[in-house]
């Protein structure tokens, strides 16, 4: 009796593939997670009775307590192992949301939205650990997969927010981003190996944190405000004032101290100081003024200047279908990285930065017109925000990825806040005679800022460099046994 071939076993995923999907879920977790609350503003309005300002102080919290952590969660991560500290983040993310779900008023929710901001550490440590735990020749790619998942989820988590509040109430939004957070946690822990942080561990810079706090939290205020109340408003002015003036104080700090927080000397190198140049044009360009244009000219009525007509669930649809074609963006980013390095997929940004709002501009009346516009925008963002952190991580030394990459994100958010104001100012100057309704003067100017910051990000890329990891210095014995194991 003849048997035939023994049945082969399913092919195994490697290991390093495991580690990459386990991270995009709990990225995609992480961030729908957090930015389901955005698409809950007119209910809590509603609810509490509130109003717009008030109101706002729930993404403002999230914002200001994200951007002073960026790093520092970054650079937690680093010392005492990333996997432990990413699942702490989520757990303390997710209890933020759990604090909103029992809120009794606006300012519990806003509480709860700061402690969500701590999920804004995720994404540098998570860029440590594609570092620390895939073969160097994999990393670029990782990082642009990483980072280029964001505003899918994003616009996921915006979707999901309006079915939400549609048929469960606010509190039931809440109860799931708990669910998402907790969940990511879980995958954090039970998908991805043990990293034991650097040893011998050094000491942490705790004024370096402290002073991280307003250096970022008072300029991102002002900033964020600046769009309402005016670039004149006392207020505006001193808050930004106070932001640099201890931006200063910590620069000075993390000059002196043997182990910083951020090791600003890495700023001395040309690269680093010219990507984080490049970074904060982004953030201003394609990255701010873009995202507060598109979703209100796209939900203009149709008799506006310059409106497309669109209910809210529409433009989110229209959104996120964009968001998804910009993600192969972030995968030619990697690619692009890869092989030749970052910085000529920075180029790419730039050049679709310039093609993308030009047609914007000439297909102001076109629905398909704006779409493919605003589509070759969103792919020059995903080929910036995956270039940005690889770009960075072609210089430092592997110790200081997470606080790093996680300053590097702090300078994005601050440069998407400006961009938001600028957008504002921009929408809010060219309006149609005796309405609020922007004409097309003001998409047209709005277009021709994100053209400007365009062009200055590609005069950067002529002096960035190319790529060089010889001078990153060896990483800690822990990363060469994680990196052996995944290999």
């Amino acid at each position: 009796m003849t048997t035939g071939p023994a049945p082969s076993a399913p092919p195994r995923v490697p290991a390093h593939t495991r580690v990459l999907i386990a991270l995009i879920a709990i990225e995609i977790f992480a961030v729908t997670e957090t930015a389901m609350a955005i698409a809950a503003i007119p209910t809590f309005m509603r609810v509490f009775e509130a109003d717009s300002a008030a109101v706002g102080w729930t993404t403002t919290a999230y914002l200001l307590v994200g951007a002073a952590f960026a790093a520092t969660g970054g650079r937690l991560g680093d010392i005492f192992g990333r996997r432990k500290v990413l699942a702490l983040l989520l757990l303390a993310a997710a209890g933020g949301s759990l604090i909103s779900v029992l809120a009794t008023d606006l300012w519990m929710v806003v509480l709860g939205r700061g402690a969500q901001g701590l999920a804004a550490g995720a994404l540098p440590i998570s860029f440590g650990l594609v570092r620390e735990l895939l073969p160097e020749r994999r990393v670029p790619l990782a990082i642009a997969l990483l980072g280029g998942i964001v505003p899918i989820s994003a616009g996921a988590g915006g979707l999901i927010a309006g079915v939400l509040l549609d048929h469960g109430g606010w509190r039931v939004l809440f109860m799931a981003a708990t669910a998402m957070g907790v969940t990511a946690a879980l995958i954090t822990w039970t998908g991805l190996p043990r990293t034991p942080g650097l040893k011998p561990r050094p000491s942490i810079d705790m004024v370096g944190a402290v002073l991280l706090v307003p250096a970022t939290a008072f300029v991102l205020f002002g900033l964020t405000q600046a769009g309402g109340w005016g670039w004149t408003n006392a207020w505006v002015i001193g808050s930004i004032a106070v932001g640099l003036i201890a931006s200063v104080a910590w620069v000075s700090w993390e000059r002196r101290v043997r182990e910083p927080i951020v090791d600003v000397r890495q700023f001395r190198d040309r690269k680093v100081a010219l990507t984080t140049l490049a970074t904060l044009l982004v953030g201003m360009g394609g990255q701010g003024t873009a995202t507060i244009m598109a979703p209100i000219i796209l939900q203009m009525p149709d008799s506006a200047p310059v409106g497309m007509g669109l209910s809210p669930t529409r433009a989110g649809v229209v959104m996120l279908c964009i968001a998804v074609v910009g993600y192969g963006g972030a995968a030619a980013s990697g690619r692009i990285a890869q092989l030749v390095g970052a910085r000529w997929a920075l180029a790419v940004a730039g050049v679709l930065y310039i093609v993308g709002p030009t047609v914007w501009i000439f297909q102001a009346q076109s629905l398909p017109g704006t779409i493919i516009g605003l589509g070759l925008t969103s792919i020059g963002s995903a080929f910036a925000f995956s270039a940005t952190p690889n770009l960075i991580v072609e210089v430092v030394p592997s110790a200081q990825t997470g606080a790093a990459t996680g300053m590097n994100r702090v300078v994005l958010n601050v440069g998407v806040a400006a961009g938001l104001a600028v957008g504002s100012i921009i929408l809010a100057t060219w309006t149609a005679t005796g309405t609020h309704l922007p004409t097309e003067t003001a998409l047209t100017a709005g277009c021709l800022f994100i053209i400007g910051c365009a062009v200055l990000t590609l005069l950067l890329t002529v002096f960035i460099g190319n790529a060089r990891r010889a001078g990153a210095g060896r990483p800690p014995a822990s990363d060469v046994g994680a990196k052996s194991a995944m290999a």
